[in-house]
């Protein structure tokens, strides 16, 4: 299965306009898709700075040409795309997710030039390994998804992106207030182009 993100701006339009206006475009390309899983930009400044983009969508796909094509379909002006593949690496034992309004923060990374894509998968997933399970347990986190880019697709935006989710907001700002978030990507300055932008979102994910 495969997954194509994309991230859009709000522009100028108001929080919950976009919010409204983003949920029911999804809800339409749900049809066409196997599932599809939407994010909005959280109220509350629950961490410093304004996002780069405020909505995400995850639109899944069993076949290659069917993501390609929705890859390769317009989204607007300074909306990124990517097709990725995903992987789960943390689930608390007895987590549960909401699938409507859960708080998770969003993550992208791009590679070294010098690293292939699966290079920088290999080295970035035996990175994460390297954490240790009661750390995470010890904290606030229910989930972590890795999700890393196709290699050969045109106009990727990024080449891997985390998906954090925590129970509360609370335990969001403790979290990333605390070692364990440089804990988790310790490994990631020998392989990820620190000169490159980041992007970084708290979101509200909703199950369509």
């Amino acid at each position: 299965m495969l997954k194509v993100i994309r991230m859009v701006k709000r522009g100028d339009k108001l929080p919950a306009e976009f919010r409204q206006e983003w949920l029911e475009r999804n809800r339409e390309l749900r049809k066409a898709a196997s599932n599809l899983v939407a994010s909005v930009a959280a109220d509350g400044n629950l961490l410093p700075g304004e996002p780069l983009f405020h909505g995400v969508a995850a639109l899944y796909y069993p076949a290659p040409n069917e993501a390609r094509a929705a890859h390769e379909k317009d989204i607007g002006k300074d909306a990124l795309s990517t097709i990725t593949e995903e992987k789960v690496l943390y689930e608390r034992k007895g987590a549960t997710l909401k699938p409507m309004g859960q708080l998770k923060v969003v993550l992208t990374s791009i590679r070294k030039k010098e690293l292939t894509p699966a290079q920088y998968k290999d080295a970035a997933l035996k990175g994460y390994a390297k954490v240790e399970s009661k750390l995470l347990a010890d904290s606030g986190i229910l989930k972590i998804v890795g999700s890393f880019a196709i290699a050969g697709e045109k106009k990727q935006g990024f080449d891997s992106m985390l998906e954090i989710y925590f129970a509360s907001a609370d335990e969001l700002k403790a979290a990333f207030g605390s070692p364990l978030i440089g804990t988790l990507r310790k490994d990631e300055e020998t392989i990820v182009d620190l000169d490159a932008p980041e992007l970084r979102l708290v979101a509200e994910e909703f199950v369509l």
